[in-house]
């Protein structure tokens, strides 16, 4: 059955994904943060301890959140789709890519080690969205 994009069922899937492919994110390293996934009006929070996902919801507020990442529900729906027909993100479509080229993503945070959880956790976040390769997903 198709999970929806954008919904909460698409992030509690990726986040079951961090514990059916444990081995994966072990071998990226440690990853404590959380953030936020803008699409459009909606705010996604996703926290990450140790090696696993270990809560996504909805959010209304995102101060308690180490950085956001901002983008159109249209960018978005690019990205996962890309992921999904390319079993991974392509390089025109990696978080890094499009929070940096043309600066179509916003990367959004409080203070510099916001900042620095994104960059120092990049590969993390980007396998946590490159899971979507294993998921059956409705844009």
């Amino acid at each position: 059955m198709a999970v929806r994009f954008p919904s909460l069922e698409f992030f509690q899937a990726l986040q079951q994904r961090t514990i059916d492919d444990k081995a994966r994110f072990e071998k990226l390293g440690y990853c404590d943060t959380s953030f936020g996934v803008r699409i459009g009006a909606d705010l996604y929070a996703i926290s990450f301890e140790v090696y696993e996902c270990t809560g996504v919801r909805k959010a209304h507020d995102a101060a308690d959140l180490d950085f956001v990442l901002e983008a159109p529900p249209e960018l978005w729906r690019e990205m996962v789709g890309a992921i999904v027909r390319n079993k991974g993100a392509d390089p025109a479509h990696t978080l890094n890519t499009l929070s940096h080229v043309g600066d179509r993503m916003k990367l959004v945070s409080q203070d510099a080690e916001g900042n620095d959880k994104f960059y120092r956790f990049m590969a993390t976040l980007q396998e946590f969205f490159d899971q979507a390769r294993n998921l059956e997903v409705a844009l």
